[in-house]
Parts: structure tokens; C-alpha cells; sequence
């Protein structure tokens, strides 16, 4: 651990976490099928896959992947900026593209499919709530592209992080414990819906979410990997393969549903979420994924996005094509899912890498 690495296993699983986002929020209705709620519990615990993955890599990589304490490979500016290119411009750009998905279904499609209508009304054409969702202040409603509450999560970490790196907060054992405790504190000032508090400090309710502890369990997830506590290979093994279906059944059944309240997320996805990620790194450097796999992770923030922009579409054009007629549900949801990784993976070769790495000269 001289120096940092990639890790091919936990950009294997950040394709998964993705994967399952994207199957999520496939439009079904066409088929005369609604929400099912297990699908949506997939999605979520998906996003609770990459928090955690984001809480390790962080520190992963202002640490240089060899430390969790002295001094950071990188200052606070840089890092900052670092998570600023990573993020916003694709971003940006893929919400462009949704107030013009609303733009054309408000002004050339007469009878909109319910999805359209759902994921693209005609009050997304709005440069004040463009503006907001690309810059992650879109404190009292959504974002444009509704997927953006995890990247709002998301940015409120990397700013954290980058202020924790400007105070010289080197440890990362008094990371974790302030980042909780701001969590926590966060947790307390907004319970009783403060307007005050709210308005004051918008981003506290954000802030306040039970999601963003996940973060500090990435962190911890962290000092395992230095300290060299993996899981046995046969066990992490077990566990990698187990650990989705094992999630799945036990909400399913009902046996850890509503477990936990408004904290279940953490408390019981981040649970599953944790082992999971943590059997994935453990079997760094023993099992080594397929090619196309890996290139699928390092591809998944882009797949991710990609997915939130077309799942209607995709569902307007089976049934305006009459498509519906000549396929199954089955072969729908592939076709979708083949879709969204092909698009997704043309944007991450053809812009958001570009424009990273050219961006990247000036910081």
C-alpha cells in the first residue's frame, strides 16, 4: 500500500450499484405494471452502495491510499476542484438536456405517455431551477433530473472533506467523529421542521438526512483496508455473492422493513451495503473482474445519469412505435438496460473524460 491503486473490485461493484439504480427506475407501466415496491428498495440500495464507496474513496485518496493521518496528498483547493470537474460539467450538461426533453414534450408531443409527463412537466423549462440543480442548491424542491438528490448528498461530503483538509484536521479518526457529530447536530436543529434554521441555514435538512452517515461508514471502511482487516476469501466470496439477494429477501418478507424508522437506510441497508463493499475489497487482487466490467464501472457515473434521461423516452418510443406489441416485459427491461450502459458509456468516452482531463490542466 505504498502507493494508491486502482481497485478493480469496487469500480466491479460501482457498474452493480448503478446497474441496480438503472433496473429501478424502469418505466413499466406500458405493461400494465406500477411501482413494485422491491424494485425500489434495489435502487435505493444501490445509492447506499456508492455512498459508502464514496465514504472509502475519499480519504483513499487525500490520504494516497497509504495513511489516515499527517499530512494530505492534496490541498484543500485541489480536492475541491478535483470533485468540481468530476462532477459538475456531465452533470450540467445531462440536465441541459432534460429542460429540453420538457421543452419538446410541452411543445411537439399532443398526448404525452404518463412517464413523459411525469419525469418532463413543462415547469422544468427554468433557467433559476437549472441553475440551482447544477449547483447542488436546490434546497426546497428536487433537482431537474430527480436522480440529483444523491449528488447534492454527494457534494455536501466532497465540501465537508475539502474543509476538513483546509483546517488541517489530519486524522481521519476526528474526521469521522466531527463529520458524525455535524450529522448528528444537523439532525437535532431540524427535527421539530425548524423555519428559522431552514431559512438561515437552507442545506441543514440536506445536511440532516440519515443517508449521510453512510459516508462516515465508507471512511471506517477505509481504516479496515489500511490496518489489513479483509475478510478470508472464501468468506468475502460468500458474502459478495449473498449479500444483494439476502437484502432483497429480507425486505421482500417484511423482516427488517421500517426497521430503524426514518434511519432504516443506514442502520439496514448500509449494514448489507457495508459487508458487501467490504467483501469486494477484500478480494482485491485475488479475483480480478472481466475487462468490459471494470470499463462499466469506471463508466457508472455516467450510466447513472444517462439512465435518469432516457427511461421515459424509451418507454414513450415502445409504445408511440407500437413495440410493446412484439416484446414482453423481459426483453423491455434489457433493451433499456443495454441502452442506457451503451449511451452512458459514449458520454464517459466521448465527454466526461475529455472534458476531465482538459479541465483537469488548470487545477
Amino acid at each position: 500500500m505504498n502507493k494508491r491503486k486502482t481497485l478493480f473490485n469496487i469500480q466491479a461493484l460501482r457498474f452493480i450499484a448503478a446497474a441496480m439504480v438503472v433496473l429501478a427506475h424502469a418505466e413499466l407501466g406500458q405493461y400494465g405494471i406500477g411501482n413494485i415496491e422491491i424494485l425500489a428498495s434495489l435502487g435505493g440500495f444501490g445509492v447506499i452502495i456508492f455512498f459508502i464507496i464514496s465514504g472509502f474513496i475519499i480519504p483513499y485518496v487525500a490520504y494516497g491510499g497509504s495513511q489516515s493521518e499527517g499530512e494530505f496528498k492534496i490541498s484543500a483547493g485541489n480536492f475541491f476542484m478535483r470533485r468540481v470537474i468530476r462532477i459538475i460539467p456531465v452533470y450540467a450538461l445531462i440536465t441541459a438536456l432534460c429542460v429540453l426533453s420538457a421543452f419538446i414534450v410541452k411543445h411537439y408531443i399532443s398526448s404525452p405517455t404518463p412517464p413523459i409527463a411525469y419525469w418532463w412537466p413543462e415547469t422544468k423549462i427554468s433557467l433559476q431551477w437549472y441553475l440551482e440543480s447544477i449547483t447542488f442548491t436546490h434546497w426546497h424542491r428536487d433537482a431537474i433530473l430527480s436522480i440529483g438528490w444523491t449528488l447534492q448528498l454527494e457534494f455536501l461530503f466532497y465540501t465537508s472533506f475539502a474543509f476538513f483538509i483546509a483546517i488541517k484536521l489530519s486524522r481521519l479518526e476526528y474526521i469521522e467523529i466531527l463529520f458524525l457529530t455535524i450529522s448528528i447536530v444537523a439532525n437535532i436543529l431540524t427535527y421539530q421542521n425548524n423555519s428559522i434554521i431552514f431559512e438561515i441555514f437552507p442545506f441543514m435538512k440536506t445536511l440532516a438526512r440519515p443517508e449521510m452517515v453512510v459516508f462516515a461508514m465508507g471512511m471506517f471502511m477505509y481504516r479496515l483496508y489500511l490496518l489489513g482487516a479483509m475478510l478470508k476469501k472464501t468468506i468475502a466470496l460468500t458474502i459478495l455473492t449473498l449479500f444483494i439477494p439476502t437484502f432483497l429477501l429480507c425486505e421482500y418478507f417484511n423482516i427488517t422493513t421500517n426497521m430503524g424508522g426514518e434511519w432504516h437506510r443506514p442502520l439496514i441497508w448500509g449494514f448489507f451495503a457495508f459487508y458487501g463493499v467490504w467483501a469486494a475489497l477484500s478480494l482485491e487482487g485475488k479475483i480480478k473482474p472481466a475487462k468490459l466490467i471494470i470499463f462499466l464501472g469506471d463508466a457508472s457515473y455516467s450510466i447513472y445519469l444517462t439512465h435518469g434521461l432516457i427511461t421515459a423516452w424509451v418507454s414513450y418510443m415502445f409504445v408511440s412505435f407500437g413495440l410493446i406489441d412484439y416484446s414482453n416485459v423481459f426483453l423491455y427491461i434489457g433493451i433499456y438496460f443495454i441502452i442506457s450502459c451503451a449511451l452512458g458509456s459514449v458520454i464517459h468516452m466521448y465527454i466526461e473524460k475529455p472534458i476531465a482531463e482538459f479541465l483537469k490542466r488548470f487545477v
